[in-house]
């Protein structure tokens, strides 16, 4: 199945189906939740629309840190269930949903005392690692802790003051072009379906959305002009 481009002869159509078509899900929003929205509706077979103000990726999903981070700080909360689930999931892009676009990516924690500090640190990210194996059946989607010496430190991070540590751990998390990976989604979208028109402003809900399909209410669009 080829996957559809999203250019102005595609956005042309969705606007005439969304003026004519009636649908399952209307998504507002094309951020990174709005096309996974999109997306999961799509593939389960529902007359799915997403319609975005801007252009795809560029509120809030264009201003992220660009991590898929495991939650490491919730080790802190003893929150181990919601860190297993995010470690699944960083697994899961990371190797079957997009390895493309979702890469490794080292951190240094730097120790500023000995024996201790290392002993403690390393025990909580050896569990964030032990999880982060056990969430994808054994099978390594990042390098596991690395302990390093003053020096070795100093080696990776040039620039780091010497007496701002005695050592450091290295571990890794994961980054992600998220603007791709939006752009991704809502093609994979429209490739089952959905019905997708960027710089497309809702303005006016009529009719009670959670009334079911007894009474579907009604949605006007403003889309903005092509650009010349």
């Amino acid at each position: 199945m080829t996957i559809p481009a999203l250019n102005h002869e595609q956005r042309e159509q969705a606007l005439d189906a969304l003026e004519t078509d009636e649908f399952d899900v209307l998504v507002i929003g094309g951020g990174v939740t709005g096309a996974g929205a999109a997306f999961d509706a799509a593939t389960r077979g529902l007359k799915t629309a997403i319609v975005e103000a801007q252009d795809w990726a560029s509120g809030t999903s264009s201003r992220s840190s660009r991590l898929v981070h495991g939650g490491l700080r919730y080790l802190y909360n003893l929150d181990f269930a919601l860190v297993a689930e995010a470690l699944r999931e960083r697994g899961r892009l990371l190797t079957t949903l997009a390895p493309h676009l979702v890469k490794a990516q080292p951190f240094l924690w730097p120790l500023k005392t000995p024996v201790i500090e290392r002993a403690y640190s390393a025990v909580g990210v050896g569990l964030y690692d032990v999880l982060a194996l056990a969430g994808s059946g054994g099978k390594k989607t990042v390098p596991t802790q690395k302990h390093l010496s003053k020096a070795g430190a100093q080696h990776l991070f040039p620039d780091v003051r010497s007496d701002a540590l005695i050592g450091a751990i290295e571990f890794y998390d994961a980054r992600v072009d998220d603007a791709r990976l939006v752009i991704n989604l809502v093609r994979s979208a429209v490739r089952f379906g959905a019905t997708a028109a960027s710089r497309t402003a809702v303005v006016k809900i009529e009719g009670d959305p959670m009334a079911g399909s007894r009474e579907r209410p009604c949605v006007t669009l403003r889309p903005a002009a092509p650009s010349r």
